[in-house]
């Protein structure tokens, strides 16, 4: 969080406060608050700079809390920081990436180690931020949760449909090189012990031309991000620039719309 008050390298801002002008408050807040909007913006510039196709909800998560004359500091921060699992904190501090909401879901039925974290493979349907698609994270899930909490024989929906969609493209789990599957609840039937590194892969049949295989997710250790979001850099050179020059404008028209003193209110 970046917090802009009045601090010593604002002297000209102190100096007028110790004097007691009644203008001070009003155009410290309007500067304060100027200067805010502005670290937003800078900000939301460099994330474009340095994120891949960033999507419009991650293009949205800052946030400003504006300065009153009672209040002369303003904020601007990550939206929603307080949870422990935001995307954006590893990208701001740097450190482990937490679990995606797939991720958590993969834990939680069992597929995938609290430890590891997914990453996407060739058979990955990816959107236009390169995330992947909705529809087919509901595929995967739909399957895996049929497949570890009920058995391999039970349908995800029980549709015709949808047997006619696993039929032509089916999801499964590999536990590693070397592993043997989950007895009955392995696409092997517990015959032999697995070839394919760990992760989520599909089989696609395509009827008479035979079938293919591909990592649809690839499970790996804790992924760790180094800092690649200069939140606070940007918003010191921001505020450095920026807030003199606010402030003074504000001064300035604050003094020549000033009423002379003893006018009635």
């Amino acid at each position: 969080m970046v917090t802009i008050s009045v601090k010593d390298n604002f002297p000209e801002v102190k100096r007028l406060l110790a004097e007691q002008h009644q203008q001070v408050p009003f155009a410290l807040a309007v500067a304060l608050n100027k200067t805010a909007e502005h670290v937003k913006s800078e900000e939301l510039i460099h994330m474009q700079a340095v994120f891949d196709r960033p999507t419009k909800y991650t293009m949205s998560s800052l946030y400003v809390k504006r300065a009153t004359k009672q209040k002369p500091e303003a904020r601007v921060w990550v939206k929603d920081s307080d949870q422990p699992n935001h995307y954006l904190l590893p990208q701001i501090y740097g450190g482990n990436r937490p679990l995606k909401r797939l991720e958590v879901l993969l834990v939680r039925i069992g597929a995938m180690r609290s430890g590891e974290r997914a990453v996407p493979g060739a058979g990955a349907r990816l959107d236009a931020y390169g995330n992947m698609s909705r529809g087919q994270i509901q595929q995967i899930l739909g399957q895996l949760k049929a497949f570890y909490l009920a058995g391999a024989s039970q349908n995800a929906t029980g549709s015709k449909r949808s047997r006619a969609k696993r039929a032509k493209e089916a999801y499964f789990v590999s536990t590693g090189v070397g592993t043997h599957p989950y007895g009955s609840h392995s696409w092997l039937n517990g015959r032999h012990s697995q070839h394919l590194p760990r992760g989520v892969w599909s089989r696609n049949d395509f009827g008479a031309w035979g079938s293919a295989i591909k990592p649809v997710l690839i499970f790996v250790g804790s992924a760790k991000y180094r800092r690649r979001f200069e939140f606070f850099e940007v918003s010191d050179r921001t505020v450095e620039r920026h807030f003199g020059g606010y402030f003074d404008d504000a001064f300035a028209h604050a003094m020549r719309t000033a009423r002379p003193a003893g006018d009635a209110k």
